[in-house]
């Protein structure tokens, strides 16, 4: 039987743990800093595992989500008109079969929608606009907290909570 990969990671941490980290030189504080960080990577992979295919979906759907909600009507100039078509037909465009390139390239749409709402779009378009990209924002951080709390240096982590709770929100 072909071990998983949940094992295999498991097996080079416990090797890493209990027989390399300990023949590292006391003295060689890098190293042992370095060593600290492969660590704390490899416990964090195996805590996100089972949810590591489901991450970039879960952003990439809120997104586009957002991205739906900003291009419907928009108003203004020339540049807010365009970006929108722009964004509109990124969104009507098949999947890329990845969901952190589509995630990418949905994103870069979203930021050119805004930056030429900036300059010429109508005030109540840009106000929902700001507020929709804002909530997003806000989601999103949420989410990336989430996902690195592992890293133990989220100032609230008591404000966030697990990894599954993300997906059944």
């Amino acid at each position: 039987m072909t071990p998983d990969v949940h094992i295999r990671l498991t097996s080079v941490l416990h090797g890493l743990r209990d027989v390399i980290v300990p023949a590292v030189d006391p003295g060689a504080s890098l190293a042992q800093a370095q060593c600290g960080l492969v660590l704390a990577q490899l416990d964090m992979l195996l805590r996100q595992l089972p949810w590591i295919e489901r991450y970039p979906a879960l952003c990439r759907d809120d997104l586009r989500a957002t991205a739906l909600s900003i291009v419907d009507a928009p108003d203004g100039g020339v540049d807010t008109r365009d970006a929108a078509a722009r964004l509109a037909a990124l969104l009507a465009a098949p999947s890329l079969g990845d969901a952190q390139a589509d995630y990418d390239r949905i994103g870069f749409g979203v930021e050119a929608l805004v930056f030429a709402v900036s300059r010429d779009g109508a005030p109540a378009y840009r106000a929902r606009v700001d507020a929709e990209i804002l909530r997003f924002g806000r989601r999103q951080n949420t989410r990336e907290r989430t996902w690195f709390a592992g890293t133990g240096f989220d100032p609230r982590p008591e404000e966030i909570g697990s990894i599954a709770e993300m997906f059944v929100k």
